[in-house]
């Protein structure tokens, strides 16, 4: 199969996320303000209720991610895999500068019994795929909601970088069209599959609680589908991540998409970062946890960030 335009495909990404990342730093210069940033953290912390309750709910939203999987795979595995590796995807893709933690989930699957590389590697994709639909279809429903704007060349890029990534899996790997057909029919027809898309799209719904309460705190009252958006888009724009965790690229786009719903951008670039450096905090305590009550699973984290290392 001819890959010529993977690295194009790759250039743009790195484009934009560098235009990103230009923009962010521009409204750090334009926007920073460290005693506002220290007052509306002393709010967070007046309020350990809602915050509790929001990292509550958005580790629920991995649970139902590594729940989800589960089911697809369909494998007597204990829940525990796969809830610690997608954990710790979290917490690679927020230490490393390019997204590596879909690997480091692959590679945790692939070291159980009965599972093979080609397994894992479809599963993950497979569940990939579902978060692309999920996130896609948010971001246009609130495009269309708060921007009266249905973006067509978008939704037409994302078809053809969903098409490309399917037949990458089929042609790259040892798989076969004919098993992956018979497979997704068996899968996600009837309430399996109804019950694995439903999750997927209750984590997004979940995530959404950070940033909706975080906006509350810095004086933007967002309903709730405006924290879905919001979320919804910033988390889409992580496909042009060029530093770890998305940095400059998630408040770039996160402070656009709270201004398309009414908040100034000073105080829209102030509810992004906060909101990123909750996420950040999460997703260190989180991959810390894992791998100090697992940490055989330190091999798999260290593997593939050494293949990683190579590649480059």
């Amino acid at each position: 199969m001819n890959m010529s335009g993977k690295p194009a495909a790759k250039a743009a990404l790195q484009a934009a996320g560098l235009a990103l990342l230009f923009f962010s730093a521009w409204l750090t210069y334009r926007y920073f303000d460290g005693r506002q940033m220290l007052h509306h953290l002393s709010r967070l912390v007046s309020r350990p209720i809602e915050m509790a309750a929001a990292a509550f709910v958005y580790g629920l939203s991995f649970w139902l991610r590594a729940w989800a999987w589960k089911r697809y795979v369909g494998k007597p595995i204990a829940f525990s895999v796969y809830w610690r590796a997608v954990l710790l995807s979290l917490f690679v893709n927020h230490l490393a500068p390019v997204k590596i933690g879909d690997a480091v989930r692959m590679a945790l699957l692939a070291r159980q019994p009965g599972v093979s590389a080609s397994e894992a590697i479809e599963s993950v994709a497979v569940m990939r795929l579902l978060d692309m639909a999920v996130l896609g279809g948010l971001t246009v429903i609130g495009m269309y909601a708060y921007m009266h704007y249905i973006p067509r060349i978008s939704l037409l890029a994302a078809a053809v970088a969903a098409g490309f990534m399917l037949t990458v899996i089929v042609f790259r790997r040892p798989l076969r069209l004919e098993r992956l057909w018979r497979r997704w029919r068996t899968v996600l027809q009837g309430r399996r599959g109804v019950e694995i898309a439903a999750a997927v799209a209750a984590s997004w719904l979940c995530e959404a609680a950070v940033i909706g309460v975080i906006a509350k705190a810095v004086g933007i009252p967002l309903s709730f589908g405006q924290a879905v958006w919001a979320n919804s888009a910033t988390v889409s724009g992580q496909i042009a991540q060029i530093a770890p965790g998305g940095l400059g690229t998630y408040e770039a786009v996160m402070g656009f998409a709270l201004t398309t719903v009414g908040a100034p951008w000073d105080v829209a670039y102030m509810a992004a970062v906060l909101t990123h450096a909750f996420k950040f905090l999460f997703s260190y305590a989180a991959g810390a946890a894992v791998l100090w009550f697992w940490r055989s699973d330190w091999q798999a984290v260290r593997s593939v960030w050494r293949k990683e290392r190579e590649r480059r």
